[in-house]
Protein backbone atom coordinates (compact mmCIF):
# COMPACT_ATOMS: atom_id res chain seq x y z
CA UNK A 1 0.00 0.00 0.00
CA UNK A 2 2.91 2.18 -0.56
CA UNK A 3 1.98 3.75 -3.37
CA UNK A 4 -1.28 4.29 -2.68
CA UNK A 5 0.01 6.34 0.80
CA UNK A 6 1.82 8.47 -1.31
CA UNK A 7 -0.79 8.79 -3.82
CA UNK A 8 -2.66 10.61 -0.65
CA UNK A 9 -0.01 12.82 0.43
CA UNK A 10 0.22 14.26 -3.29
CA UNK A 11 -2.74 13.19 -5.19
CA UNK A 12 -1.11 14.55 -8.72
CA UNK A 13 1.31 11.78 -8.35
CA UNK A 14 -1.78 9.00 -9.84
CA UNK A 15 -1.79 10.99 -12.79
CA UNK A 16 1.55 9.77 -13.88
CA UNK A 17 1.02 5.77 -12.76
CA UNK A 18 0.64 3.76 -15.72
CA UNK A 19 -2.79 2.28 -15.90
CA UNK A 20 -2.05 -0.95 -15.32
CA UNK A 21 -1.04 0.26 -11.46
CA UNK A 22 -4.86 1.39 -11.15
CA UNK A 23 -6.45 -0.82 -9.61
CA UNK A 24 -4.92 -0.74 -6.11
CA UNK A 25 -6.05 2.83 -5.90
CA UNK A 26 -9.70 1.54 -7.32
CA UNK A 27 -9.71 -0.68 -4.84
CA UNK A 28 -9.13 1.74 -1.78
CA UNK A 29 -11.87 4.61 -3.51
CA UNK A 30 -14.15 1.67 -3.97
CA UNK A 31 -14.17 1.40 -0.04
CA UNK A 32 -14.28 5.16 0.19
CA UNK A 33 -17.50 4.75 -1.63
CA UNK A 34 -19.18 1.75 0.15
CA UNK A 35 -18.47 3.55 3.66
CA UNK A 36 -20.08 6.20 2.33
CA UNK A 37 -23.02 5.25 0.01
CA UNK A 38 -23.10 1.27 1.15
CA UNK A 39 -23.15 -0.69 -2.31
CA UNK A 40 -25.83 1.33 -4.07
CA UNK A 41 -25.92 3.36 -7.58
CA UNK A 42 -28.26 4.95 -9.16
CA UNK A 43 -29.18 4.95 -12.80
CA UNK A 44 -30.62 7.75 -14.80
CA UNK A 45 -32.86 7.65 -17.90
CA UNK A 46 -33.60 11.54 -18.36
CA UNK A 47 -35.82 10.79 -22.02
CA UNK A 48 -39.32 12.43 -22.40
CA UNK A 49 -39.86 13.20 -18.70
CA UNK A 50 -36.48 15.49 -18.54
CA UNK A 51 -35.64 17.21 -21.78
CA UNK A 52 -32.84 19.35 -22.51
CA UNK A 53 -34.13 23.14 -24.20
CA UNK A 54 -31.60 25.61 -25.75
CA UNK A 55 -32.68 29.11 -25.00
CA UNK A 56 -30.53 30.24 -27.70
CA UNK A 57 -32.13 27.70 -30.72
CA UNK A 58 -29.32 26.16 -32.43
CA UNK A 59 -27.26 29.31 -32.41
CA UNK A 60 -23.75 29.49 -30.63
CA UNK A 61 -21.38 32.19 -30.70
CA UNK A 62 -18.60 29.74 -30.45
CA UNK A 63 -17.37 27.25 -32.28
CA UNK A 64 -15.84 24.56 -29.61
CA UNK A 65 -13.54 22.59 -31.11
CA UNK A 66 -15.04 19.15 -29.40
CA UNK A 67 -18.83 20.21 -30.41
CA UNK A 68 -18.62 23.07 -33.31
CA UNK A 69 -22.73 23.28 -32.32
CA UNK A 70 -23.20 19.52 -33.02
CA UNK A 71 -24.55 18.89 -29.59
CA UNK A 72 -27.19 21.70 -29.71
CA UNK A 73 -28.83 20.65 -32.25
CA UNK A 74 -30.70 17.64 -30.02
CA UNK A 75 -32.30 20.32 -27.69
CA UNK A 76 -35.54 21.26 -27.55
CA UNK A 77 -34.55 24.87 -29.33
CA UNK A 78 -36.86 27.30 -27.90
CA UNK A 79 -35.99 31.54 -28.30
CA UNK A 80 -38.60 33.42 -26.28
CA UNK A 81 -39.28 34.19 -22.51
CA UNK A 82 -42.87 32.69 -23.19
CA UNK A 83 -41.98 29.94 -25.33
CA UNK A 84 -40.56 28.31 -22.82
CA UNK A 85 -42.68 29.02 -20.02
CA UNK A 86 -45.67 27.34 -22.39
CA UNK A 87 -43.05 24.47 -22.67
CA UNK A 88 -42.66 23.87 -18.80
CA UNK A 89 -46.23 24.15 -18.32
CA UNK A 90 -46.94 21.46 -20.81
CA UNK A 91 -44.39 19.36 -19.32
CA UNK A 92 -45.88 20.07 -15.72
CA UNK A 93 -49.14 18.81 -17.04
CA UNK A 94 -48.61 15.38 -18.22
CA UNK A 95 -46.06 14.95 -14.93
CA UNK A 96 -42.74 15.44 -16.21
CA UNK A 97 -39.86 15.49 -13.65
CA UNK A 98 -38.06 18.64 -14.79
CA UNK A 99 -35.48 20.01 -17.58
CA UNK A 100 -32.29 20.71 -18.07
CA UNK A 101 -32.35 24.89 -19.41
CA UNK A 102 -29.26 24.83 -21.61
CA UNK A 103 -28.34 26.82 -24.85
CA UNK A 104 -25.52 27.93 -26.76
CA UNK A 105 -22.56 30.46 -25.70
CA UNK A 106 -22.04 34.37 -26.24
CA UNK A 107 -18.38 34.94 -27.14
CA UNK A 108 -17.52 35.49 -23.18
CA UNK A 109 -18.23 32.16 -22.76
CA UNK A 110 -21.67 32.72 -21.01
CA UNK A 111 -25.43 31.45 -21.57
CA UNK A 112 -28.24 34.79 -22.49
CA UNK A 113 -29.97 33.56 -19.03
CA UNK A 114 -31.09 37.08 -18.24
CA UNK A 115 -34.08 37.68 -20.39
CA UNK A 116 -35.55 34.03 -19.33
CA UNK A 117 -34.90 34.73 -15.30
CA UNK A 118 -38.19 35.93 -14.76
CA UNK A 119 -39.91 32.82 -16.86
CA UNK A 120 -38.00 30.27 -15.11
CA UNK A 121 -38.64 32.40 -11.83
CA UNK A 122 -42.88 32.09 -13.05
CA UNK A 123 -41.92 28.17 -13.61
CA UNK A 124 -40.73 27.35 -10.45
CA UNK A 125 -43.97 29.16 -8.98
CA UNK A 126 -46.61 27.51 -10.54
CA UNK A 127 -45.17 23.82 -11.69
CA UNK A 128 -43.65 21.21 -9.76
CA UNK A 129 -40.82 20.94 -11.91
CA UNK A 130 -37.26 20.37 -11.23
CA UNK A 131 -35.00 23.29 -12.99
CA UNK A 132 -31.34 22.54 -14.18
CA UNK A 133 -30.01 25.23 -15.36
CA UNK A 134 -26.45 25.35 -17.72
CA UNK A 135 -25.04 28.68 -16.82
CA UNK A 136 -21.76 29.34 -18.41
CA UNK A 137 -20.11 32.08 -16.79
CA UNK A 138 -21.50 34.44 -14.25
CA UNK A 139 -20.36 37.22 -12.00
CA UNK A 140 -21.65 37.44 -8.79
CA UNK A 141 -24.43 39.80 -9.84
CA UNK A 142 -25.83 37.46 -12.18
CA UNK A 143 -25.90 34.97 -9.61
CA UNK A 144 -27.87 36.99 -7.15
CA UNK A 145 -30.13 37.12 -9.97
CA UNK A 146 -30.24 33.48 -10.92
CA UNK A 147 -30.90 32.91 -7.15
CA UNK A 148 -33.52 34.79 -6.78
CA UNK A 149 -35.87 32.44 -9.41
CA UNK A 150 -35.69 29.25 -7.08
CA UNK A 151 -33.71 27.42 -10.16
CA UNK A 152 -32.85 24.01 -8.17
CA UNK A 153 -29.55 23.10 -9.26
CA UNK A 154 -26.85 24.86 -11.28
CA UNK A 155 -24.50 23.29 -13.56
CA UNK A 156 -21.26 24.33 -15.04
CA UNK A 157 -18.34 22.97 -17.08
CA UNK A 158 -14.93 23.02 -14.88
CA UNK A 159 -11.68 23.08 -17.08
CA UNK A 160 -8.71 23.45 -15.01
CA UNK A 161 -5.85 24.35 -17.73
CA UNK A 162 -5.79 27.65 -19.56
CA UNK A 163 -4.70 26.55 -23.07
CA UNK A 164 -7.35 24.57 -23.22
CA UNK A 165 -10.16 26.84 -22.84
CA UNK A 166 -8.39 28.18 -25.22
CA UNK A 167 -7.51 26.35 -27.92
CA UNK A 168 -10.85 24.08 -27.37
CA UNK A 169 -12.94 26.96 -26.57
CA UNK A 170 -11.44 29.66 -28.37
CA UNK A 171 -11.88 31.87 -25.00
CA UNK A 172 -8.72 34.01 -25.66
CA UNK A 173 -9.36 35.99 -22.73
CA UNK A 174 -10.85 33.61 -19.98
CA UNK A 175 -8.59 31.71 -17.47
CA UNK A 176 -9.68 28.95 -14.78
CA UNK A 177 -9.65 31.99 -12.86
CA UNK A 178 -13.22 32.58 -14.04
CA UNK A 179 -14.27 29.12 -13.17
CA UNK A 180 -13.16 30.01 -9.56
CA UNK A 181 -15.26 33.66 -9.71
CA UNK A 182 -18.20 31.50 -11.09
CA UNK A 183 -18.07 28.99 -8.17
CA UNK A 184 -17.60 31.14 -5.33
CA UNK A 185 -20.49 33.38 -6.83
CA UNK A 186 -23.19 30.22 -7.26
CA UNK A 187 -21.84 29.64 -3.53
CA UNK A 188 -22.26 33.12 -2.30
CA UNK A 189 -25.75 32.80 -3.24
CA UNK A 190 -26.51 29.40 -1.88
CA UNK A 191 -27.34 27.94 -5.69
CA UNK A 192 -27.07 24.18 -5.20
CA UNK A 193 -24.26 23.80 -8.16
CA UNK A 194 -22.79 20.53 -9.87
CA UNK A 195 -19.44 20.53 -11.53
CA UNK A 196 -18.82 18.95 -14.76
CA UNK A 197 -15.05 18.02 -15.38
CA UNK A 198 -14.64 16.44 -18.93
CA UNK A 199 -12.28 14.20 -19.37
CA UNK A 200 -9.71 14.55 -22.34
CA UNK A 201 -11.11 17.77 -23.28
CA UNK A 202 -7.56 18.50 -24.28
CA UNK A 203 -7.69 16.24 -28.31
CA UNK A 204 -8.13 13.68 -26.22
CA UNK A 205 -5.21 13.92 -23.56
CA UNK A 206 -5.46 14.25 -19.58
CA UNK A 207 -4.42 18.22 -19.41
CA UNK A 208 -5.88 20.49 -16.38
CA UNK A 209 -8.48 17.40 -14.75
CA UNK A 210 -6.47 17.67 -11.56
CA UNK A 211 -6.60 21.03 -11.16
CA UNK A 212 -10.08 21.31 -12.14
CA UNK A 213 -10.71 19.07 -9.02
CA UNK A 214 -8.57 21.10 -6.67
CA UNK A 215 -10.38 24.25 -8.08
CA UNK A 216 -13.97 23.09 -7.11
CA UNK A 217 -12.43 21.80 -3.88
CA UNK A 218 -11.02 25.42 -2.85
CA UNK A 219 -14.21 26.92 -3.90
CA UNK A 220 -17.50 24.87 -3.06
CA UNK A 221 -18.25 21.07 -1.36
CA UNK A 222 -20.99 19.84 -3.91
CA UNK A 223 -23.59 17.31 -3.35
CA UNK A 224 -23.14 16.03 -6.96
CA UNK A 225 -19.79 15.99 -9.44
CA UNK A 226 -20.26 14.92 -13.09
CA UNK A 227 -17.41 13.53 -14.66
CA UNK A 228 -17.85 13.19 -18.68
CA UNK A 229 -15.66 12.30 -21.31
CA UNK A 230 -14.41 13.92 -25.12
CA UNK A 231 -16.55 12.10 -27.65
CA UNK A 232 -14.78 12.31 -30.68
CA UNK A 233 -17.76 13.63 -33.15
CA UNK A 234 -18.17 13.57 -36.88
CA UNK A 235 -18.43 17.02 -38.10
CA UNK A 236 -16.10 18.75 -35.46
CA UNK A 237 -12.70 19.46 -35.54
CA UNK A 238 -11.50 16.87 -33.06
CA UNK A 239 -13.52 14.16 -34.72
CA UNK A 240 -10.21 12.30 -35.52
CA UNK A 241 -9.22 12.35 -31.66
CA UNK A 242 -8.51 9.50 -29.59
CA UNK A 243 -11.31 9.16 -27.11
CA UNK A 244 -9.55 9.04 -23.57
CA UNK A 245 -9.17 5.57 -22.28
CA UNK A 246 -11.42 3.75 -20.10
CA UNK A 247 -8.69 3.48 -17.49
CA UNK A 248 -7.99 7.49 -17.55
CA UNK A 249 -11.88 8.21 -17.07
CA UNK A 250 -11.68 5.71 -14.51
CA UNK A 251 -8.69 7.35 -13.15
CA UNK A 252 -10.32 10.84 -12.97
CA UNK A 253 -13.37 9.35 -10.98
CA UNK A 254 -10.93 7.40 -8.36
CA UNK A 255 -9.23 11.19 -7.93
CA UNK A 256 -12.68 12.99 -7.50
CA UNK A 257 -13.57 10.83 -5.16
CA UNK A 258 -10.13 10.62 -3.14
CA UNK A 259 -10.85 15.08 -3.05
CA UNK A 260 -14.60 14.20 -2.06
CA UNK A 261 -15.28 11.52 -0.08
CA UNK A 262 -18.81 12.45 0.75
CA UNK A 263 -20.00 13.50 -2.69
CA UNK A 264 -22.07 11.79 -5.16
CA UNK A 265 -19.70 11.12 -8.14
CA UNK A 266 -21.82 10.72 -11.43
CA UNK A 267 -20.84 8.86 -14.58
CA UNK A 268 -22.18 11.57 -16.91
CA UNK A 269 -24.32 11.29 -20.36
CA UNK A 270 -21.68 12.65 -22.48
CA UNK A 271 -18.85 9.50 -22.74
CA UNK A 272 -17.10 7.68 -25.60
CA UNK A 273 -19.45 5.08 -27.10
CA UNK A 274 -18.80 1.58 -28.88
CA UNK A 275 -16.48 -0.88 -27.68
CA UNK A 276 -14.88 0.58 -24.73
CA UNK A 277 -18.43 1.59 -23.13
CA UNK A 278 -19.06 -1.10 -20.84
CA UNK A 279 -15.70 -1.12 -19.22
CA UNK A 280 -15.73 2.83 -19.24
CA UNK A 281 -18.52 1.77 -17.01
CA UNK A 282 -17.48 -0.58 -15.01
CA UNK A 283 -14.21 0.37 -14.05
CA UNK A 284 -15.57 3.88 -13.11
CA UNK A 285 -17.84 1.83 -10.95
CA UNK A 286 -14.84 0.36 -9.69
CA UNK A 287 -13.37 3.67 -8.89
CA UNK A 288 -15.81 5.50 -7.11
CA UNK A 289 -19.15 6.87 -8.88
CA UNK A 290 -22.31 6.03 -7.41
CA UNK A 291 -24.34 7.15 -10.46
CA UNK A 292 -24.79 6.05 -13.94
CA UNK A 293 -26.37 7.72 -16.84
CA UNK A 294 -27.99 5.32 -19.17
CA UNK A 295 -25.77 2.29 -18.85
CA UNK A 296 -25.14 -0.39 -21.07
CA UNK A 297 -27.31 -3.91 -20.46
CA UNK A 298 -23.86 -5.39 -19.46
CA UNK A 299 -23.27 -2.89 -16.83
CA UNK A 300 -26.79 -4.02 -15.69
CA UNK A 301 -26.29 -7.28 -15.00
CA UNK A 302 -22.22 -6.79 -13.67
CA UNK A 303 -24.36 -4.43 -10.78
CA UNK A 304 -26.74 -7.59 -10.09
CA UNK A 305 -24.57 -9.65 -9.92
CA UNK A 306 -21.90 -7.78 -7.65
CA UNK A 307 -25.03 -7.13 -5.05
CA UNK A 308 -25.67 -3.62 -5.91
CA UNK A 309 -28.76 -2.10 -5.03
CA UNK A 310 -29.97 -0.14 -8.01
CA UNK A 311 -32.26 2.81 -7.71
CA UNK A 312 -33.50 4.48 -10.70
CA UNK A 313 -34.74 7.97 -11.66
CA UNK A 314 -36.14 8.85 -15.43
CA UNK A 315 -34.15 12.28 -14.81
CA UNK A 316 -31.50 14.33 -15.46
CA UNK A 317 -28.23 12.68 -12.65
CA UNK A 318 -28.34 16.30 -10.73
CA UNK A 319 -31.54 15.48 -9.18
Amino acid sequence: MSSLSKGANNLRDWFRVPSTELMELFSYTQTLTEEAFKRQITIFNPGAEFPSISITGHQCQLNCQHCAKHFIQSMHPITNPQELITFCEELDRRAAVGCLISGGCDDTGAIPLTPFLPALAHIKHSTKLFLNVHTGFLTDSQAAELSQTGIDCASIDVVGDDSTIQLVYGLKQRTTKDYFTTLAALRAHKISTAPHICVGLHHGKLVGEFDALQLIKQTIEPRFLVIIALMPTKGTPMSNCQPPHPYDIARVCAIARLFFPKTEITLGCMRPRGSIRRQTEQLAIQAGVTRLVQPTRATLQYLEKNGYTINRQNACCVI
